[in-house]
């Protein structure tokens, strides 16, 4: 069947502007434990006086340490003499929100049913919890209450009874069983549509060990949104972050996107952080008494990038390294191939440039006071063509860049009384409140399909919501900053 054919009753990416923080789904949060503090003032910016492959000047060393850790997102360092523009008069951020409400007429989320597996008791169950969680966390679809199901599961089979299916609300029907061949599985997985009577329209079977179900299951469940909506999930994606884990200490974790698996990354002690995706690994910051430099989890603590100063937040893009780095007095971003060679200085202003991130294209959005005070600029890779795109709010940072259709998002941070998390439209100038009075939520990263938007919250750790800010869930509980996903 064509992968561009929507049904007519099904998901639909529209919202209805209201209030953000309403969850329209059954999942609900495990208790919070210690979050990290709210975002503190900029940290001062060092100039770095030393020669190539000193330690830097040790009376210093302690404050930079404590600064890099005590800041969450490490965005502004003041160079000593340096006197930032006093900041324009720009428009407030937007006061509302929107959210996607389950009983909207406007809003028509498909009503999907889905039994536990066959086959076995634990692992059908296991599998079963994987798909309704991602379905129920993409805000497209309403995942009915198997204690409704009418159907005779067990005469049904892998197949079903329309009519029992459909007495029930349900719109669609996802069907699988586990069979055990000796140490490894057998899944077959079938997704139905009532519209289209008894026949399966989706059929995949997977084979493997049991360790891998719960792999088997988002695939699955990419499937499904490729079927009922032209594009496939992003449920295979991982979260990336930095952990603060106590005095001078910070570290890189690694976890599904739906909160399983949380690893650490970097190891050792001291202070790992700013962390990205990329070739050979994980990207990350590390801190040691010889400054700050760049290296990958697969790099055994080789130093890709370095130099003089501050040298972090890489992000990688067409092949390339984007950095922040002091090197020459001011904070500005470069760029270098992966093994650390041809540095080149991107931006030139005496203003502060940080924390690139990856666009389409291979374009970037970064941030910077060139205007007085932190706002989201977009360029070219070669850094020519630097564009403005926040206008609204005095303190912008930490963006997150994604095409939804063809229209060029960014998520980011935003200082509105407290820190909150938006979205810009950049062709249309359009925002998007995802988060108002519920504490402090930041650095937000947006799912590889554009249909979610993670961020960290103090209400308990990292949250999912969809890109208006409804369906807001904790999926990795604990302190957290700068996020990536892929």
């Amino acid at each position: 069947m064509s992968a561009k054919r929507e049904p007519a009753a099904g998901p639909r990416d529209r919202a209805r502007a209201r209030r953000p923080g309403t969850n329209p789904g059954p999942m609900k949060p495990p208790p919070p434990p210690a979050s990290n503090s709210p975002v503190g003032p900029a940290a001062p910016r060092v100039r770095s006086s030393r020669q190539p492959g000193r330690p830097m000047n040790r009376r210093r060393l302690p404050a930079l340490i404590a600064a890099l850790v005590a800041s969450a997102a490490l965005v502004f360092v003041a160079l000593p003499g340096h006197s930032q523009e006093t900041p324009g008069e720009d428009e407030p951020l937007p006061e509302r929100g929107v959210v996607i409400e389950i009983d909207s007429p406007e809003r028509s989320l498909y009503k999907i049913a889905i039994p536990n597996l066959r086959g076995s008791a634990t692992m059908g169950s296991a599998g079963a919890d994987v798909v309704r969680n991602d379905l129920t966390l993409v805000s497209l679809f309403q995942v009915l209450d198997s204690r409704s199901f009418i159907a005779d599961l067990d005469a049904e089979g892998l197949g079903i009874t329309p009519a029992s299916w459909s007495a029930v609300g349900a719109q669609g029907v996802v069907k699988g069983e586990i069979r055990q061949r000796g140490g490894s599985i057998e899944v077959e997985m079938r997704l139905y549509e009532l519209s289209r009577g008894d026949s399966a329209t989706l059929t995949k079977v997977y084979r493997g060990s049991p360790g891998e179900l719960r792999g088997f299951m988002h695939d699955f469940a990419n499937e499904v949104l490729r079927v009922l909506t032209g594009e496939a999930g992003a449920f295979d994606s991982r979260i990336l972050f930095g952990r603060r884990l106590g005095p001078g200490r910070k570290d890189v974790y690694v976890a599904h996107w739906d909160g399983h698996s949380v690893g650490r990354v970097a190891g050792g002690d001291g202070v790992n952080m700013l962390p990205s995706f990329g070739p050979g690994g994980i990207w990350y910051s590390r801190l040691t008494d010889m400054g700050m430099f760049i290296t990958h989890s697969n790099a055994n603590g080789r130093r890709i990038i370095d130099g003089d100063g501050l040298n972090m937040g890489p992000t990688i893009c067409n092949g390339k390294v984007y950095f922040t780095s002091t090197r020459d007095g001011n904070s500005e971003i470069y760029s270098a191939d992966t093994d650390g060679s041809n540095v080149r200085r991107i931006t030139r202003h005496p203003a502060i440039d940080v924390s690139p991130s990856c666009g389409p294209g291979g374009r970037l959005a970064f941030v910077s006071t060139r205007h007085g005070s932190p706002q989201i600029f977009v360029m070219n890779g070669n850094g020519s063509g630097v564009r403005r795109v926040t206008f609204r709010g005095s303190h912008n940072q930490t963006p997150s860049w994604c095409m939804r259709g063809d229209q060029p998002m960014i998520a980011f941070t935003g200082r509105s009384g407290g820190l909150d998390v938006f979205t810009v439209n950049i062709a249309t100038q359009e925002y998007t409140r995802l988060t108002q009075a519920q504490g402090t939520n930041k650095d937000p990263a947006f799912s590889p399909d554009c249909r979610m938007v993670a961020f960290w919250s103090n209400r308990g750790g990292i949250f999912v919501s969809n890109p208006e800010g409804a369906n807001q869930n904790l999926v990795i509980p604990g302190g957290a900053e700068t996020l990536r996903w892929r």
